[in-house]
């Protein structure tokens, strides 16, 4: 068994076991059984305390005993713990608190300012990634990225000399380049990505990008996220993640027995109950994040006026330097991947010329949106947001999930 097949398994047993305990307590309204007489903030805390226990194991797994046993990592437990625990700590902290401002406000308005007190709450979560990464995570902020100079004027210059290989492109519309900023990561399968609200975004880089990979491919992808923060498919990954997650909240408070939004024993049945929901987008959601990466991979290299293949070496690149594996079985994708084997997205790279116009196709997809949904569901308790294969025990991917 490789690496990779191990986590999945692992992310299918801890997303299994907490799917069947979400149930179990519902059917037998365990919260109510055993808090009933507890204060609303005990009744938080030892839900919280239970999910951290039962959390651990699989954590402890696929954080250290995993990756000793194939050799990914050189770390002890010595070293792991603190890691693990100040991670812990601050996720059950910010769970918590969501907890605590959606039971106060359904306190005092009802359902509808619960929801609009869980929207402002992932909104927060919105705002606060890249400090939150860096706070769970020990990730280091290195500050801006001054290596590769301007994108944009390099972008410019390239196409001015007319000495790349796709010269009959036109360069795209001269935009201006988001922030980029390096963060350290102990975890060499932190990708960084995009955060903060759509216009006002920055752009996240690995700092082993700069020792891992050829700088023209950290251009490369560099331009790539440049150009996907331009379109709206990030916003629109953004506000279905959102939205899925405010989903699952209404139909909980509506059809799970027990699950209300005035007292803590019915807002942890109302959450357990939205966690359900977040499971089905774990088998749904993934496809129509992967065709988003794919149509951005074809959005970059047309507005870049670059090569496909020099793109497709920095995936390359990426993929190895992750452990990805280069194929997967389709049902294995399709269920359980948001992001696609190299092969197949270098063979849709490769592919046919498609006609990409504002708008267009890359438009109407939401990029990243799985693994934002996970995140975001901090705001009701979601207790599936570290239990995937790609992040299980892995601390340092807990807020910023991979991305492409």
């Amino acid at each position: 068994m490789t690496y990779q097949r191990a986590r999945l398994w692992l992310g299918i047993s801890g997303v299994g076991t907490f799917v069947l305990l979400a149930i179990a307590a519902i059917l037998f309204d365990l919260p109510r059984t055993w808090g009933g007489a507890s204060s609303d903030a005990a009744v938080i805390a030892v839900v919280i305390a239970i999910y951290v226990v039962l959390s651990a194991p699989f954590d402890w797994v696929g954080g250290l005993i995993l990756p000793h046993r194939f050799g990914e990592v050189s770390g002890s437990a010595a070293t792991y713990a603190p890691r693990w625990l100040r991670g812990v700590c601050i996720h059950a902290v910010v769970m918590a608190l969501s907890l605590h401002a959606v039971l106060a406000a359904g306190q005092a308005g009802g359902l509808v300012a619960a929801s609009f007190a869980l929207l402002a709450c992932m909104l927060v979560l919105l705002l606060a990634q890249s400090t939150l990464a860096r706070w769970v995570g020990g990730i280091r902020d290195n500050g801006p990225d001054t290596g590769g100079g301007d994108l944009e004027s390099h972008d410019s210059n390239r196409h001015d000399s007319g000495s790349h290989d796709s010269g009959d492109r036109a360069p795209s519309k001269a935009k201006v380049g988001r922030a980029v900023r390096i963060y350290h990561a102990s975890d060499l399968g932190f990708t960084g990505g995009i955060v903060g609200p759509p216009g006002y975004e920055t752009i996240i880089v690995p700092g082993h990008w700069l020792t891992h990979i050829h700088p023209e491919m950290k251009q490369s992808l560099l331009r790539r996220r440049q150009a996907l923060a331009h379109t709206r498919t990030r916003s629109l990954g953004l506000l279905l993640a959102m939205l899925w997650n405010l989903a699952g909240f209404l139909l909980a408070a509506c059809l799970v027995p027990g699950a209300d939004v005035v007292s803590a024993t019915g807002l942890v049945t109302l959450t357990l109950g939205a966690g359900l929901w977040n499971f089905l987008g774990l088998l749904l959601l993934p496809t129509p994040s992967r065709s988003a990466v794919l149509a951005t991979d074809r959005q970059a290299v047309q507005e870049s006026g670059e090569s496909a293949t020099l793109l497709a070496n920095a995936i390359r690149a990426i993929h190895k330097l992750q452990g990805d594996e280069p194929r997967r079985g389709r049902w294995i994708e399709r269920v359980f991947h948001p992001i696609p084997a190299l092969e197949n997205r270098l063979q849709e790279l490769h592919g046919p010329e498609q006609e990409l116009v504002d708008d267009g196709p890359t438009m109407t997809k939401p990029w990243h949106l799985a693994r934002m949904t996970l995140y975001l569901s901090w705001a009701c308790f979601g207790f599936l947001s570290r239990a995937v294969h790609c992040n299980s025990g892995r601390p340092d991917l807990w807020v910023m999930l991979p991305c492409d």
